[in-house]
């Protein structure tokens, strides 16, 4: 039992390794067997584990809601009248009640139903918001369009407002009660108006910017058809099978122990709860890129000289073009599956969430910073600068060029929407670690990765934000 502890203790502390890490079997076979058991323990109590990082989904209206919010009320501004003589959606909030929402997404249903006279659909629908709030939202509701009941108390409005997202439906169902009470809800019903409005404008920019973009990926798409790829010389690694997997391994260990143990230190200083999820992004991409550095026996600079190469300007280039791509493919994907899908769940449904509900410059500042520029850095470094490589050397040697780089591209591709722990996003995550892959494959540079990447995070972020 000596040798293998003294093996790993020294490739931990040896100062400088200049050769690839290639562990001896004894001990190296043994030990991915103990971090596979490991990794396969906490992701059954991965929900249990994870850091309270959002509201539970059932206290708040959801994205989705928010969305639904703006659209309606804005079908009531002047705006929204004289854009109906060209084209006129019908808004039935009998159909929309239909669908399976929420209870706080029916809640702000059951307040533009019944501004629209529809008090029969709006009262089955204020039946399911949760909590003490949703007590006190009903109060409200009876009290100012059923004119019964007692009227609520004001010191609960506030959380009823939150609970709406402090929307239209929330500040038109807060001018009700102040009218019903014999105050002027004029002003409460013109902020309802400005922010149903403006976040109308942020859905139809935000479409027409989809579809420019959908349409300048459907052009690449035909320009990589047309134009014949050079092979481009990918970096080579020299590490063992087992030292790759003790490296992958040990990083997806770090990934899911990082967050309850971040969990454990915002309990105890609650001041960090905003930098919460960029610790444990930080945590496990600073551990992983260590992983790999020293198993490989490179320092960091000499690391990124290898995976991404001479200039950047060109891979910069190809990387807009693949962003382009690799919308048009993850929209053509879901499109395609979205009827095999929870209609009521998005894939990358808590991501949204805390986009929504994220409070304080400084904590959206921060989180930017983490989903647009550290995640892309290092999910790209590991899975097209490391692993793509490595796995396509092997591949090669067996099925050919073509055909193992292919491959290659698809495993990582695969891995890297594992990765995620996102079930119903799959396939879309998939699909877009398949458009990385090709364009890493395209440049032989990392850098046009990392911005396709760099760039959906950050559209992402600040669409949903906007929205939000």
């Amino acid at each position: 039992m000596g040798a293998p502890i003294t093996n790993v203790s020294s490739w931990i502390m040896t100062p400088n390794r200049t050769q690839p890490w290639n562990p001896h079997r004894s001990w190296a076979d043994p030990f991915i067997a103990i971090l596979l058991l490991v990794i396969l323990a906490l992701a059954g109590s991965h929900s249990r584990l994870r850091p309270a990082v959002l509201p539970p989904a059932a206290d708040q209206v959801t994205l989705q809601g928010r969305i639904l919010d703006a659209v309606l009320g804005a079908a009531k501004s002047d705006a929204w009248a004289r854009l109906q003589r060209w084209h006129r959606p019908e808004l039935s909030i009998a159909a929309l009640a239909a669908g399976r929402r929420s209870g706080w997404d029916q809640a702000v249903l059951a307040v533009h139903a019944a501004e629209a006279g529809d008090l029969e659909t709006a009262e089955k629908l204020i039946q399911d918001a949760p909590g003490a709030p949703g007590e006190t939202f009903r109060r409200s509701w009876t009290w100012s369009y059923r004119h019964t009941g007692a009227p609520p108390v004001p010191s609960a409005l506030p959380a009823v407002r939150t609970a709406l997202g402090d929307g239209c439906a929330a500040r038109i169902l807060e001018a009700r009660v102040l009218a019903r009470s014999g105050g002027d809800p004029a002003p409460l019903e013109a902020q309802a108006r400005t922010w149903a409005t403006l976040h109308l404008l942020a859905i139809s920019g935000a479409g027409l910017a989809a579809l420019a973009l959908a349409l300048s990926g459907l052009g690449f798409a035909l320009y990589l058809a047309l134009t014949p790829a050079r092979p481009r010389p990918l970096p080579r690694f020299g590490l063992s099978g087992r030292a790759v997997l003790i490296v992958i391994l040990g990083w997806f260990l770090t990934l899911m122990a990082a967050a309850p143990l971040a969990g454990l230190l915002v309990a105890a200083l609650p001041g960090l709860k905003p930098v919460q999820l960029p610790m444990v992004y930080a945590c496990h991409a600073l551990l992983g890129t260590f992983y790999l550095c020293r198993a490989e026996g490179l320092d960091l600079p000499s690391l990124w000289r290898r995976v991404a190469p001479g200039h950047h300007g060109s891979a910069l280039g190809w990387g807009l073009g693949f962003f382009a791509l690799a919308f048009t493919s993850v929209v053509a994907v879901s499109l395609a599956l979205s009827p095999l899908l929870p209609s009521s769940e998005s894939p990358q449904k808590e991501l949204l969430e805390l986009l929504a509900h994220l409070r304080g410059p400084w904590a959206v500042i921060l989180l930017f910073l983490t989903v647009a520029v550290l995640a892309p850095a290092f999910e790209e470094l590991m899975f097209r600068g490391f692993l793509l490589p490595w796995l396509g050397e092997r591949l090669e040697a067996s099925l050919g060029a073509q055909p193992g780089r292919l491959l290659a591209v698809a495993v990582t591709a695969v891995g890297f929407a594992v990765m995620h722990m996102q079930p119903l996003g799959l396939p879309t995550l998939t699909t877009l670690g398949l458009v990385l892959g090709f364009a890493f494959l395209r440049t032989g540079n990392l850098v046009s990765a990392i911005l396709v990447h760099g760039l959906w995070n950050g559209g992402v972020f600040l669409v949903m934000r906007a929205l939000g």
